[in-house]
């Protein structure tokens, strides 16, 4: 009984009541204009802020897009500049200063071309470039025992002759030579060799014949450019 009454005496505590949340008045609306509800101005903070959340997104995003891209695009553009480069360089070749070249075939357009100084794109499978030497080849000629030079007094002379040649730095000149004279792409001073002695051995018969074999030996300048004039017309015809 002592604990019921105690419990008895006890004040009763009320249940929570809800709270109502008044309206706040916008102070830029007008005193005429309608009042927003509470619902609204109670979402009218967190919309505000989502927004603010957005806009600060696409300002990073403004900001950091370039920032990457840029640098992206200038690295790209070096490596491909120096693979441009890179290229370049195999398929150009840089004539010597001693050589031409003489370039055939093309991609489009098949032709002929000479290069005597600077250089010239050669691509695999549509050119083909042949090497045309400019310098000075000595060529020796040897006459002797069997194949002696008969003179015009009957005697028979063991000869050696040397002939300097070169092809004329010229276009026409290097055509001619390429067309007559290289194997392989390229001309030798055995190439040269083959096509002049035996015109030389035919030149140095010829020009015996009419000189005695003291004449011979008293003017060998003579006899020696009297072999070139035989062999002048011959010489023109491979540059």
């Amino acid at each position: 009984m002592f604990w019921l009454t105690f419990i008895q005496t006890l004040p009763a505590i009320a249940p929570p009541q809800p709270i109502a949340q008044a309206a706040t008045p916008d102070p830029a609306l007008s005193p005429n204009s309608t009042p927003i509800p509470n619902e609204s101005l109670a979402l009218r903070p967190v919309e505000t802020q989502a927004l603010a959340q957005v806009t600060a997104l696409e300002q990073v995003g403004g900001l950091g897009g370039p920032a990457f891209v840029f640098p992206g695009i200038v690295i790209a553009l070096i490596v491909l500049l120096l693979m441009s480069i890179w290229g370049y360089t195999r398929v150009y070749v840089i004539t010597p200063n001693n050589e031409a070249f003489v370039r055939t075939g093309g991609v489009f357009i098949k032709r002929k071309m000479v290069i005597l100084n600077g250089g010239c794109i050669v691509l695999p499978g549509f050119h083909e470039l042949t090497r045309v030497p400019l310098r000075e080849i000595s060529i020796d000629v040897e006459r002797t025992d069997k194949l002696a030079v008969r003179t015009q007094d009957y005697l028979r002379a063991n000869m050696r002759v040397t002939f300097y040649v070169c092809i004329s730095a010229s276009e026409d000149d290097v055509l001619t030579a390429a067309a007559r004279l290289s194997a392989d792409g390229t001309i030798t001073p055995t190439n040269i060799k083959n096509a002049l002695e035996k015109r030389a051995d035919d030149a140095i018969r010829a020009a015996a014949k009419t000189k005695r074999l003291t004449e011979i030996d008293s003017d060998k300048l003579g006899f020696a450019q009297e072999v070139l004039n035989l062999m002048e017309q011959d010489l023109k015809r491979w540059g």
